[in-house]
């Protein structure tokens, strides 16, 4: 009877994830066949490009993934990729369809980094164009406000706000919980500055901490306020005073006499605006009609590879960075002739110190056959920075977050729960280090000994391949180590990147150094896998409890969620940054 139970709910379970496996494939393969159709159809004449800046913005969005999809059916702002936005951008500065862009404004989430690109190539349209651009929006977020101040005219709802706020970091500290729970954290690190490790043996944030948090938001901040002010004509005190006597919610004429907008209008009046610019046959093109758009760029066989490098190095969660991933697909690049360059763009806060050791050593072998460019996108810090030193040239956004250079190995100690509890453990051993990482027990002398001269040659091995990547001494390099984390701006002063700029700047540095000109190709890797494949992959139990916690939360709490729940498992020395900061 108990395996007749057992079979007969096998079989109920298995045909369930067939019929959604079935249902929701079916969905990708009919939203495959209507892209493919759309792709076809060219643009309508006298067509605005559409801009939602709403939801959240990634490195690159697989439209075959649960993740997308799930935001599509239920009515969410589905996630853009900026890769999406700077090619689409491209092909509208250049089509005759297109005349212009509304950014549709709203609650857009996205770290400084990346507004701040998708910022530039919205101003960079402009320049090559000649084209106009408007903006409005109910509500503004911080970020949505800052891409948007561009726009040749801004406009507001006259119920909305404005959401400049300023910039602040929140630090948790789990020390007293872990205390009350009989956990006790092994601390091994190297670096000052090194805070990863803070939050579980600390109450309170420390003064270098402090610190460095103060330097990299006034960095950032200074950043943003000038931006605004230029694209306003605005004093930047002025933008400080409206933050600092919360301003945001004034009444919206306020906000219209102080220069952060042009007038307060209606959304439908907003579209009789737009209607009398380009006439009342204006059509409104979205990312993905103009994405589908054929392309004019002629194909070439020379292609500027761009490599994808986005995640936490070997975190073992998906979507995380898999360090023989990269590595693959590093070798491949270097192999392939019709590759001429790389550019290597990296989004990552680190992790673990080996996996990052591999990947610097195949992005070594592929510069000597090769130019090799890094292209930072909103961090590479840490794990992040020590696979992109070793490039010819580092590119960076001022509000990037790099730097880092540290490492930390942390081990729990479980004794004072099991204590609680009355378990008691008896191990028998051949020799003394037999169970060297025994988490059930303190410890010993000679184990710390250990494992911190272990974490100071991790250490010493980073300050090595930093030095060489940058052509300077290890003194020099360990100057503004320490773990210390450096905004795009600052760290182009230190010598730790080469020039700011965005993806676009990278390519063209590459192309320069293959010495290609107009003929080449961009290409993307890694390959974004099929709608099954993807679709079977986000169904599995590990990624399914990720899509659904992402769905329910939002960005910035999925986010400490993930950054901390790992900690509590031993993984060997780090090279991770604690910092994912967004706008």
């Amino acid at each position: 009877m108990k395996n007749f139970l057992k079979t007969t709910l096998a079989v109920f379970v298995a045909l369930i994830l067939f019929t959604i496996i079935s249902g929701i494939v079916s969905v990708s393969m009919l939203g495959a066949i209507a892209s493919m159709s759309s792709s076809e159809t060219a643009l309508q004449d006298n067509s605005l490009f559409k801009i939602d800046l709403s939801g959240s913005l990634a490195e690159r969005v697989n439209e075959n993934d649960l993740e997308y999809l799930l935001a599509q059916t239920s009515g969410k702002p589905t996630p853009m990729g900026l890769n999406d936005l700077r090619s689409s951008l491209k092909k509208a500065a250049t089509s005759d369809q297109i005349k212009g862009i509304y950014l549709n404004c709203g609650l857009l989430s996205a770290s400084p980094a990346s507004a701040q690109e998708l910022r530039s190539l919205i101003e960079k349209f402009k320049a090559e164009s000649g084209k106009p651009v408007y903006a409005y929006g109910d509500n503004y977020s911080q970020a949505a406000y800052w891409v948007a101040s561009v726009a040749d005219s801004l406009f507001l709802n006259p119920q909305g706000v404005i959401g400049l706020c300023g910039m602040s970091t929140t630090i948790p500290f789990f020390h007293e919980a872990l205390d009350k729970l009989g956990v006790k954290m092994e601390i091994f690190k190297v670096g000052t500055f090194k805070s990863a490790v803070e939050p579980y043996v600390l109450d309170e944030i420390s003064e270098p901490n402090r610190l460095q948090n103060e330097k990299m938001l006034s960095s950032m901040w200074a950043e943003i306020t000038e931006d605004i002010a230029s694209s306003r004509a605005i004093p930047a005190e002025r933008i400080n005073q409206f933050v600092d006597n919360g301003m945001m919610f004034s009444d919206a004429n306020d906000v219209v006499a102080l220069g952060f907008a042009d007038a307060t209008i209606y959304r439908n009046e907003m579209t009789t605006f737009l209607k009398e610019k380009f006439g009342k046959n204006v059509n409104f093109a979205s990312l993905k009609k103009i994405k589908n758009a054929p392309s004019t760029e002629k194909f070439s066989m020379n292609k500027v590879a761009v490599l994808y490098a986005v995640g936490q190095i070997d975190s073992g969660s998906e979507g995380e960075m898999n360090s023989e991933d990269i590595v693959k697909e590093l070798n491949k690049l270097a192999a392939d002739d019709n590759v001429k360059a790389v550019v290597l763009r990296v989004n990552s806060p680190g992790g673990s110190a080996f996996g990052s050791e591999q990947m610097w050593f195949a992005a070594k072998q592929l510069r000597t056959k090769k130019p090799l460019i890094v292209s930072m996108s909103d961090l590479a810090a840490s794990g992040g920075y020590y696979m992109s030193c070793i490039a010819d040239t580092i590119v960076a956004q001022p509000t990037t977050l790099t730097g880092s250079i540290g490492i930390f190995g942390m081990f729990p100690n479980f004794a004072g729960v099991t204590d609680k509890l009355g378990v008691n453990f008896c191990t028998v051993k051949t020799n003394e280090l037999s169970d060297f990482g025994n988490s059930m027990r303190p410890m010993t002398t000679s184990e710390r000994i250990i494992l911190q001269n272990y974490i100071n040659r991790g250490y010493e091995l980073f300050i090595s391949r930093c030095a060489e990547g940058r052509n300077t001494s290890n003194d020099d390099i360990k100057l503004v180590a320490e773990g210390r984390v450096w905004s795009g701006t600052d760290a182009l002063s230190i010598g730790l990147v080469d020039i700011l700029g965005g993806l676009d700047d990278a390519i063209a540095i590459a192309a320069a150094k293959a010495e290609l000109t107009d003929n080449y190709t961009i290409a993307e890797y890694p390959k974004q896998k099929d709608a099954l494949t993807q679709l079977l992959e986000d169904l599995t139990g590990e990624s399914l409890t990720n899509i659904v916690l992402k769905h329910r939360l939002s960005n910035t709490d999925f986010s400490f969620l993930t950054s901390h729940s790992s900690f509590l498992i031993p993984q060997g020395s780090q090279a991770l940054t604690p910092y994912r900061v967004e706008l």
